[in-house]
């Protein structure tokens, strides 16, 4: 069963201390793969990865429910805006416009 993002925040077993989250470079990541997999799988823990002279944040490794729970806000959200824009159409406040159209628009 998936866990909510409240309960990935808040268990009480395996808190998820956002406030304290690693900072890695690459190479370190790397070198600790495994247990960071398992801090983030079994402890809620998020890594971020750095790489470069001005250490920029270029990838997480972060448990797979919270990313789970991030595609399915991002799911809900693009339903939200598929409802209004159909709305937007129906009410004639919009204009759908021919595929063909807007490909040559584009230049395909």
């Amino acid at each position: 069963m998936k866990q909510d993002v409240a309960h990935l925040a808040y268990s009480e077993s395996m808190p998820m201390d956002t406030t304290n989250n690693k900072n890695l470079s690459v190479t370190e990541a790397r070198n600790n793969f495994s247990q960071l997999v398992n801090r983030a799988a079994f402890g809620g823990e998020v890594t971020f990865i750095h790489r470069g002279r001005i250490h920029e944040t270029v990838a997480a490794i972060v448990p797979a429910d919270l990313v789970e729970q991030y595609e399915a806000l991002l799911d809900q959200e693009d339903r939200r805006i598929a409802m209004e824009r159909l709305a937007d159409l129906e009410a004639g406040r919009t204009t759908a416009r021919p595929w063909d159209e807007v490909k040559r628009e584009l230049g395909f």
